[in-house]
């Protein structure tokens, strides 16, 4: 596939088959992800893979966020919700979390912001090319304290940007793309 067909056919995938990813191959995706442009080399990522351990302490964290949002605590619809969702979390194959390392001056910060993302589109892509789809997530779990301290993460000088959950597709949506005559514009 070209480069040009791999980008527009990649998708996000919210469904995975329950099959195990390797981190052999987790490790080529992040291989890619390093070589991404980031201004003056700042090369301000990490990159954290997520054993069954872990996935099952943030596990926790994810459904008492997804449940807490729509419904009070100690309620039936509260169980029900961060029962479903603890099960949802579990069922990803393989998570990684990316960390952005921050820095004091905005204009940097927010070069290194955009570096991230294209080091997670280096890493979606290269993972698309190996019949892995990959969820970008930056939900609630990425901000919540017990997340950092399950981590050894200082909020201080990291920031947990995004969430790559990650599996061989069970489901592939069609993409709604504007046309780029509709997103464009010439000037003389």
């Amino acid at each position: 596939m070209s480069l040009a067909q791999l980008i527009k056919n990649r998708r996000t995938v919210y469904q995975f088959e329950d099959k195990p990813v390797s981190l052999d191959l987790v490790e080529s995706f992040i291989e890619a992800a390093v070589y991404a442009p980031n201004h003056k080399l700042t090369e301000p990522w990490q990159f954290l893979v997520l054993g069954h351990q872990t996935q099952n302490r943030l596990a926790e964290i994810y459904a008492r966020n997804r449940a807490s949002k729509n419904h009070e605590e100690g309620s039936e619809a509260y169980r029900l919700s961060f029962e479903s969702s603890i099960k949802k979390f579990l069922a990803i194959p393989q998570l990684v979390l990316v960390v952005q390392n921050l820095v004091e001056d905005p204009v940097v910060c927010k070069e290194d912001y955009a570096a991230c993302s294209c080091a997670i589109q280096n890493f979606q892509l290269s993972a698309w090319e190996q019949g892995i789809g990959v969820q970008w997530s930056s939900g609630p779990i990425l901000k919540d304290p017990e997340t950092f301290s399950i981590l050894g993460l200082d909020s201080n000088s990291q920031e947990l940007i995004a969430a790559l959950y990650m599996g061989y597709p069970l489901a592939v949506g069609e993409s709604q793309r504007k046309a780029v005559s509709e997103v464009i514009k010439h000037y003389d």
